[in-house]
């Protein structure tokens, strides 16, 4: 497979990989799986890193008193991975990946009534993020510096160039609110 074709999966969940990619049975795609979950193990260590000025944003959002939430297509598993790995995980005070709810809507959903803020914002850079911030009537930011293409953005409320454009966003948000 072409490497734009591979890039384009990213942010869906092993399976649609594995469907797209590979059209194999169960028990290669279950080998597939397990193979991608050591190497991440070994290339999230060697050369995993943030997107420049995503700690800088995480930090300031979280020193301006708001919770922050991954919501993913990946595993507990992986998003414990990435977020260790990469020294963000203690920014983040909710974790929900596929590991429950299949739909990236309901796992906002819960999110949203875990906080019990009037307050929500989604920001991501695929299409699933700025369908589930829609379908529960919440802001979305589209990050277009992201693995989704423009056309998966052009839905979004507000589109960023970078990380640190999201805390602008959600500045001016929280000025209306």
């Amino acid at each position: 497979a072409a490497a734009d074709d591979i890039n384009a999966l990213y942010g869906e969940p092993l399976e649609v990989f594995c469907r797209k990619l590979l059209k194999c049975d169960d028990k290669t795609c279950m080998e597939f799986r397990s193979g991608i979950k050591r190497h991440q193990k070994i290339t999230l260590r060697e050369k995993g890193e943030l997107y420049p000025g995503t700690l800088d944003m995480l930090s300031d959002l979280k020193d301006m008193g708001i919770s922050l939430a991954v919501c993913s297509n990946a595993g507990f598993d992986y998003i414990e991975l990435v977020t260790s790995t990469l020294g963000i995980k203690a920014l983040f005070s909710i974790f929900e990946g596929r590991d429950g709810m299949a739909s990236k809507t309901l796992r906002l959903k819960s999110i949203i009534s875990r906080t019990g803020s009037s307050f929500a914002v989604m920001a991501g850079d695929r299409y699933h993020d700025i369908e589930a911030a829609a379908e529960n009537g919440i802001p979305s930011i589209g990050c277009l510096y992201g693995y989704g293409t423009p056309e998966e953005m052009l839905k979004a409320d507000y589109k960023v160039e970078n990380p640190r454009e999201i805390e602008t966003v959600i500045g001016a948000l929280l000025k209306k609110n």
